[in-house]
């Protein structure tokens, strides 16, 4: 069993390794006027198809008006629609343009490089059990949201 003073270390590496990333993100797309945020809402939509911003919202665990303020910020920028949605009369359905999806695979591909390089500071086999450790405790702490009742929509 772990040592919660090891655990609170490794959340701690991992908010500051988040931090980073986003950071990093930002950057790489700065010049497509992308953020870190509104690209992970373009992944949701290009890997799940047409949501609703709820359903974004949901599966990221935060909130919906968050979700909102990215879909606008995407929208506003041609990459993305919101269409009636034949299962809710309020909740529209948002989706990739054509220029959406050429612009989330062009990011995706410059992304490639500089994973190629990160990739070569952390060995695969060190990778792989970080992995399935971040997957446990995703994992352990969804099932404790679930069990407390916190994972409700807001």
């Amino acid at each position: 069993m772990a040592k919660p003073q090891t655990l609170d270390a490794v959340i701690r590496s991992i908010r500051a390794c988040f931090n980073r990333l986003k950071a990093t993100g930002d950057a790489l797309h700065a010049d497509v006027g992308i953020t870190s945020a509104m690209r992970a809402v373009m992944e949701s939509l290009a890997e799940g198809g047409a949501q609703t911003v709820p359903d974004v919202a949901k599966n990221k665990r935060v909130s919906r008006q968050h979700i909102q303020t990215l879909a606008d910020q995407v929208a506003q920028a041609g990459l993305l629609t919101f269409k009636k949605n034949p299962s809710h009369k309020r909740s529209s359905l948002m989706g990739l343009t054509a220029n959406g999806k050429r612009a989330f695979a062009a990011m995706k591909d410059r992304e490639v490089v500089a994973l190629q390089e990160l990739a070569t500071v952390v060995p695969e086999k060190d990778l792989v059990v970080t992995l399935r450790t971040l997957n446990k405790l995703q994992t352990a702490l969804d099932e404790r949201l679930a069990t407390e009742g916190e994972d409700q929509d807001d």
